[in-house]
Formats: C-alpha cells, structure tokens, sequence
C-alpha cells in the first residue's frame, strides 16, 4: 500500500494535471456507483451504466481540470503562506468557486444527459441553493485543513477523498429529478 501511494505521489508530482484529472473522473465513477447501488439500492439488473459513464466524463473532462487549474491559480494569487493564506485561500474558494461550481455543474450534468434548456433550468432551480447551503457546512473547514496542510499537488486528491462522499450526493441530486420524472 505504501508503494502505491508513494507512486500516486510521484505520478502527481512528475504529471499534475492528468494525474489530478484523471483521480477525479475515477472517483466520480465511484461516487455515483456508490449513490446508485448504496443510496438508491438499485440492482444489477436496474443500475444505470451510462449515467455512471456520464459522471466520470464531468469529472473527467469538467470538473478536474476546472478544480486543478482554480487550486494553480490561487496559489498564484495568493501568495504569502500560513495560517493567514489559508484562510483567505478558503473564503476565496468558498465566495467564489463554490457558489460557481455548483452553478455550472447541474448544466453540465444536464448537458450530458441532453437535457433540454428547460429542464436544465428546472433543476439549477430546484437544487441549487440547497447544494450550496450543504456545501458550505462541509467544505470551507476541509479546504481550510486542504489549503494549510496540504501540498498543491495533493490538494485536488485530498478534495477528491471527501468529495467521494460529497459526489454521491451530487449524483443523487443531480440525478434525481430526472429519475423522478422519468417514473411519473
């Protein structure tokens, strides 16, 4: 076990960003495998493999890079180092990519499922504001722990860790209205 993580290290030292994109789109995979079979408890016969297919393409091709190159850019911004960088690395990330993110993530997902404008609408609509207000009782102490002890290459890892938790239930979220709709 030791040896693959020193290896994880190695690989996110020698090639960050694919590295780091490519954790993403796997764990988003596994999140939403997890929201499916543990939070739906849907069977072999019921699970959805291209909506798992979808969610590790977001994560792959939207999410990762959109969170790495953000984490490089606020390292570049904010400069000193600490506990005072720390925290204003956190409330930037928690004032300003956060309420984004989950801005432009239900279109995403809405995206890929080619939803029409309408429904992509109906569901930043309806699940918007209550993401954000989750987001903010999990993310700004894990970002704030992130941006403090962390190194900048393992810090998308780290999020990755608790965003496993945190994609199943976007997953589920995301997911939900359609299913939802798709049953009545």
């Amino acid at each position: 076990m030791a040896g693959l993580w020193r290896g994880y290290v190695r690989l996110a030292q020698v090639y960050p960003f694919r590295t780091q994109v490519g954790t993403t789109g796997v764990l988003f995979l596994v999140g939403d495998a997890i929201a499916q079979i543990g939070v739906e408890r849907r069977t072999f016969q019921t699970y959805d493999y291209a909506r798992t297919a979808r969610m590790s393409a977001v994560g792959l091709c939207w999410v990762g890079p959109v969170l790495r190159t953000w984490l490089v850019t606020l390292e570049r911004v904010v400069v000193t180092t600490g506990p005072s960088a720390a925290l204003k690395k956190m409330f930037l990330d928690q004032a300003l990519m956060a309420p984004f993110f989950l801005g432009a993530f239900y279109p995403v997902v809405g995206l890929s499922r080619w939803d029409s404008w309408e429904d992509i609408k109906q569901l930043v609509k309806k699940e918007y504001l209550s993401t954000l207000v989750n987001n903010y009782k999990l993310w700004p102490a894990v970002q704030l722990a992130n941006f403090y002890f962390v190194p900048l290459n393992l810090r998308l890892l780290v999020m990755n860790i608790v965003a496993l938790g945190w994609n199943t239930y976007l997953s589920w979220r995301a997911n939900s209205q359609t299913e939802d709709s798709s049953t009545s």
